[in-house]
């Protein structure tokens, strides 16, 4: 095993070295606050003050990021040792920082510094992933569990930062009044090249890569940052909203970032599992998986057919990457989703038009399991007990790529998959053979690429407050591709919190002081067939009512979202025929009460989802939600779905839907939590067929 030499400060006091290893191994049951060695100083003052960080404040200094550190906050700074440094000067081939540039320094420092505390314990919990809170640089870093060998013998436990940079787990934890310092042996490397120049370094993926590169694919992973975007000219917007009962302070976003995510297959995986060993090759699996369009021109090999976004080729490499930076451990999300009943489940569109990806979390706890591997990612994969024809085993994302490479370019981030994955007629036949359950916030980019969505979603704060963890956002005209609102309209969406009646926490809304608002957007594309599109979201007295369009065509009298007190006041029972503590009824008056309320166009809310019941931030951790401390949305009458539309879709047609204020009064809200997509083999089974279930 390969010997780790840290600094031989980190030995100094045994004592102390064992106390850290027995912080991170309890990290269950040890409060990260717990873990500081608190000092009443600054950021700034801490490393002036540190002789063995003498290096890295004159780099911190050049960069002009000094007096952000000496400023309150809730920084995690990652400080390399002069060891450390040197080392970095030694393999550049210079010797002190005047050889660097500002904007180098700039580079380094930023990459060092996360805004927000993260103790050992809180690292521990993030292993095998990435840090949620991005860098100074608005990078998110890898973290990965290391062992510290001495003399051969395994000393401690410490942890690697984005491949690169190596906890000294002895001095770590040390807290200063605006963050924590966890002092490093080697700086963290960070990238400013674009996605498919980091992925070229990496002759692992020699196929892959010359096929993005031959499709033209590598030019549409270019974007990064749209530069006339400038938030100062929306600061006028940024207040306190009223919602229901709360006065929610609202940020419009700080950027407008592009980012891609690009899943690919290995050299090894395409030989040992395919026989694929050049790109002639998989260009023939590709006609195989799309052979509509053979014979026409675009349906060859020359450059200017591969370009062609209907080539085969063009449209399985596409189909393996996202138009958005997507974090391992943000690609799906556990908060308000029980798994003990369904993995948690995400569908995104990819950047194969009109194509649609399916991505799945595996735990071991559900029936959904099968003979899949536990804690697992995948795409593409399909397991129903009770529909055991639709197996299909998918693709397993590895959370890491190949040692010594970096995986997270400025403008997005790669995986290695074991399989390959397309949007051919098994996949549509078996994968998209289900109700696809869509969060608002998996069908616009912009959110992840801008990180709008917060990981702590335990948080008991005021939701007045603008320094608030937990954010939430008014969106300017025009921020959103492929979506279009009124000048009147506010857009507007509620950050994460696990005790919120919504969906995966948060929820969209939409109001307006002048009485009107008007919102058009592309749906999911689904392969061609007979569908319900449903809408969930939870009945307030203080919402508003809303026209719903479909490609433009009224579907239905306006949607009234009135509740608990509103339009539905004292006869939502009787007149829907919704029963109360729904969990509690026999098995046939479930199914009873389900066909009643579908003959009207509503439905219970899922029992697969759950929101905190014991009061806001008693649950900081998803992975806690539990039958005891949380309540089911299907026992809830304002937590329900709506049918907005039955009817085709067309796979080969870009669908939009519409929502039209018809009253708003009084800044009273539409909400959007959640859309349900479901193929008629799922909602119309009737007679003795199973139906579709209550998750």
């Amino acid at each position: 095993m390969k010997k780790l030499y840290l600094s031989a400060q980190s030995y100094v006091i045994i004592a102390l070295a064992t106390l850290a290893l027995s912080l991170v191994s309890c990290y269950d049951d040890v409060s990260g606050d717990d873990l500081y060695t608190y000092k009443a100083e600054m950021l700034s003052d801490y490393i002036r003050d540190n002789a063995e960080f003498s290096e890295f404040t004159k780099i911190v200094e050049k960069a002009g990021k000094m007096e952000l550190l000496s400023t309150y906050g809730r920084y995690t700074c990652f400080a390399p040792t002069n060891e450390a440094v040197a080392a970095y000067y030694k393999s550049i081939g210079i010797s002190s920082v005047d050889q660097l540039t500002i904007e180098d320094c700039d580079t380094i420092a930023s990459t060092q510094i996360v805004d927000r505390i993260y103790s050992t314990a809180d690292l521990m919990s993030l292993v095998g992933g990435f840090i949620p809170e991005t860098n100074l640089l608005g990078r998110n870093l890898s973290i990965e569990q290391m062992p510290v060998i001495e003399d051969g013998d395994t000393v401690n436990t410490t942890f690697r930062i984005n491949r690169s940079g190596l906890v000294i787990i002895a001095l770590a934890n040390d807290s200063v009044e605006n963050g924590i310092v966890h002092p490093i042996s080697s700086l963290i490397r960070s990238s400013n090249e674009t996605l498919p120049t980091i992925m070229k370094e990496d002759d692992a993926i020699n196929i892959f890569n010359l096929c993005i590169e031959m499709t033209g694919l590598d030019e549409k992973l270019q974007r990064i940052q749209d530069i006339s975007y400038d938030p100062r000219d929306y600061e006028y917007m940024e207040g306190l909203y009223r919602s229901h009962e709360h006065q929610n302070y609202c940020h419009v976003p700080e950027t407008r970032k592009y980012g891609y995510t690009v899943f690919a297959v290995p050299d090894s995986i395409l030989s040992e599992v395919y026989g694929i060993t050049n790109w002639e090759q998989l260009y023939d699996y590709a006609c195989s998986k799309y052979p509509e369009g053979a014979g026409q021109e675009y349906y060859g090999k020359s450059r200017e057919a591969l370009e062609d976004e209907r080539n085969p080729l063009h449209k399985l490499m596409a189909y393996h990457m996202l138009d958005r930076k997507g974090l391992y451990n943000k690609l799906y999300t556990n908060c308000t989703v029980f798994r003990n009943e369904i993995n948690p489940t995400e569908w995104y569109s990819t950047m194969n038009p009109l194509s649609t990806l399916k991505v799945e979390y595996v735990y071991g706890s559900n029936k959904f399991r099968g003979d899949s591997q536990i804690r697992s990612l995948y795409l593409n994969r399909m397991y129903d007990p009770d529909r055991p024809g639709l197996t299909m085993r998918g693709a397993i994302v590895n959370p890491t790529v190949r040692e010594g490479l970096t995986q997270q370019a400025v403008n997005g981030i790669y995986y290695y998959i074991d399989r390959l994955i397309d949007y051919g007629q098994e996949t549509q036949d078996k994968v998209f053979n289900a109700r696809m359950r869509l969060d608002f916030y998996d069908i616009w980019p912009e959110l992840m690429n801008n990180d709008i969505r917060t990981s702590e979603t335990g948080l008991a704060e005021p939701t007045t407050s603008k320094e608030a963890s937990c954010r939430n956002y008014i969106f300017p005209h025009g921020y959103f591709d492929n979506v279009e609102t009124n000048e009147d309209g506010d857009f507007i969406y509620q950050g994460c919190r696990n005790y919120y009646w919504s969906y995966e926490g948060d929820e969209f809304n939409l109001r307006s002081d002048a009485n009107v608002y008007d919102i058009t957007f592309n749906l999911p594309s689904v392969p061609s067939g007979q569908y319900q599109i449903r809408l969930g979201f939870c009945l307030i007295p203080t919402r508003g009512i809303g026209q719903f369009y479909i490609d433009g065509v009224p579907q239905g009298i306006p949607l009234d979202m009135r509740g608990n007190g509103g339009a539905f006041s004292g006869v939502w029972e009787s007149r829907v025929g919704w029963k109360s503590n729904y969990t509690s009824l026999s098995d046939e008056a479930k199914k009873q009460t389900r066909k009643d309320l579908a003959n009207q166009g509503w439905f219970y809310g899922p029992k697969s989802v759950r929101n905190i019941s014991t009061g806001g931030g008693s649950v900081k951790d998803d992975n806690l939600l539990s039958a005891s401390n949380s309540s089911p949305f299907c026992n809830n009458n304002g937590t329900v779905r709506r049918l907005i539309y039955q009817g085709p879709l067309d796979g080969n047609v870009q669908h939009t839907m519409r929502i039209r204020s018809v009253y708003a009064v009084g800044g009273a809200e539409l909400m959007f939590d959640y859309l349900e997509i479901v193929p008629k083999s799922v909602y119309g089974i009737e007679g003795d067929g199973k139906g579709e279930d209550d998750l």
